[in-house]
């Protein structure tokens, strides 16, 4: 692990000190971020940035409700249960 981490995929975005954590503005009067570039200078390198995880989406009110009411139909019928992820294919049209 590096003294430093990027946050972005670009340069020009903070940088966090992963010592303590704190955020660094690329802001040249700030003696942090001056600390940050002498340490580049010197042949430091960053930890990359990381791309977070996506978040999977979640459904809407309506789509639960409607979600629940399939399923309680369903198992009337003696069908089993539809997956949320299939459910939700199902109301695409796929």
């Amino acid at each position: 692990m590096a003294d430093y981490q990027l946050t972005g995929p670009m340069s020009g975005g903070m940088i966090i000190r992963t010592e303590d954590a704190a955020c660094i503005p690329p802001d040249p009067a700030n003696s942090d971020y001056a600390e940050y570039l002498q340490w580049v200078e010197g042949g430091g390198v960053p930890d990359p940035y990381v791309e977070p995880e996506p978040v999977p989406p979640q459904p809407s009110a309506e789509q639960s409700l409607l979600y629940d009411h399939e399923n309680r139909i369903r198992f009337m019928e003696g069908e089993p249960p539809l997956e949320l992820d299939d459910f939700l294919d199902k109301m695409k049209g796929g």
